[in-house]
């Protein structure tokens, strides 16, 4: 029987659409035991001149898949691409391509964190490599699902999937012995541009799960602002997954909102933003007008902000309640078990990541704006010191 454990997988694309004519052009496979531990990775580019075929890497893609638990962040759109490939080879998975996603997982464990990868990674000071293909995405899944792990062990659904990857290994593909060939050294997708950072800090969506993996479908087509898809295709993905086109309409029209809003908070909107933005505007059917309306409407709701004399970066601590919960970060000079100790003992919470629950933010250099400290920013959280910390508790 195989050994229980995780496979996180990432792929890069050609594009969206995996049952027409895109296809998977790099995959990479990441090993975590049943504590989050990475435990082997592997990755290869596939298809291009020089590389292997999907067909040729699937008999030890299928061995590193098989028996384990399969782990995705926005899984629809990764097991989509892997099952039409595998579809190609008359293969199917036992139990077809049951997958945890992190995405939809975020919604429980990290409650109003956004859905890209990297602000949720952001919640628990993980580190997202950009640009820098499959790997680096997949490496920081596994650090994403390690993180949840140690929030929530006894989360029955980790053993529930374990146990049942484990009880279903895949069948074996007889093998062609063709090495996995991984992206060259050095080599690296290009840097995101401001449709694709934009996209990354939209807001968390409570909505259902299929409305949630088509708002994601969304962020995916503005990957260097590249905006391919037309309406019509939008709207046949929205309605296989169940969306009629009237909610796919206030789907789109409330994403291209967030989108403006958001560009305008994290800095000035000028002609060639716009344009970008109606742009995305223009693909989802949206009035252009509506984009200007958003950010007109932030730029004078800044401006009144600005008339009125200016708060301090994050709001002043105010003492601690028993059940708050509080975060450590960076590299106190107590030591954080110590710390958990001693704030469980006055009977706070610690917990690892930032949600918008939280109460307090421990900071080492609370001048220094790490991942966790953006996130108590946005969510209005108050950071401390260590000296604020004692200060706020009564330790000497």
């Amino acid at each position: 029987m195989p050994q229980r454990g995780f496979a996180v997988v990432d792929v890069e694309t050609t594009g969206l659409f995996p049952y027409r004519t895109d296809r998977i052009v790099e995959v990479a496979v990441v090993h975590a035991d049943a504590a989050g531990t990475i435990t082997g990775r592997w990755h290869s580019m596939v298809g291009a001149p020089g590389y292997p075929s999907f067909e040729q890497i699937a008999p030890r893609l299928v061995e590193l898949l098989s028996g384990r638990v399969l782990v995705c962040h926005n899984a629809q759109f990764a097991t989509s691409f892997l099952m039409s490939e595998l579809e190609r080879m008359a293969y199917r998975p036992r139990r077809g391509m049951e997958a945890v996603c992190t995405m939809q997982l975020a919604r429980i464990l990290l409650p109003g964190a956004g859905r890209s990868l990297a602000d949720c990674c952001a919640a628990f000071d993980i580190e997202v490599a950009a640009g820098l293909g499959a790997l680096p995405q997949a490496l920081a899944i596994a650090q994403l699902l390690a993180a949840y792990i140690e929030s929530d062990s006894g989360l029955p659904a980790w053993r529930m999937a374990l146990d049942r990857a484990a009880d279903t290994p895949w069948a074996p593909l007889d093998s062609t012995g063709v090495e996995w060939v991984p992206r060259p050294p050095g080599t690296a997708t290009a840097a995101p541009g401001f449709l694709e950072r934009t996209a990354a800090r939209l807001p968390d969506y409570s909505g259902p799960d299929g409305h949630l993996d088509y708002l994601a479908l969304l962020d995916l087509c503005l990957r260097n602002d590249q905006l391919e898809p037309d309406l019509r295709l939008l709207m046949q993905i929205a309605e296989m997954t169940g969306i009629s086109r009237t909610v796919c309409a206030e789907l789109n029209g409330a994403y291209v909102d967030d989108l403006a809003r958001v560009a305008r908070l994290e800095g000035a909107v000028g002609a060639r933003e716009r344009a970008e933005l109606r742009g995305v505007a223009a693909m989802l059917g949206v009035a252009a007008e509506r984009v200007t309306a958003v950010i007109d409407a932030s730029s004078a709701a800044e401006q009144t902000e600005q008339a009125e004399p200016c708060d301090p970066p994050w709001p002043e601590a105010a003492p601690l309640n028993r059940g708050d919960i509080v975060v450590l970060s960076g590299d106190l000079a107590r030591s954080r078990s110590d710390w958990k100790r001693e704030l469980c003992a006055r009977g706070f919470t610690v917990a690892s990541a930032i949600t918008m629950r939280t109460r307090l933010l421990v900071v080492a250099n609370p001048s220094a704006i790490t991942p966790k400290a953006g996130k108590a920013i946005d969510y209005g959280i108050p950071m401390v010191s260590e000296f604020g910390l004692r200060s706020l508790i009564g330790v000497c």
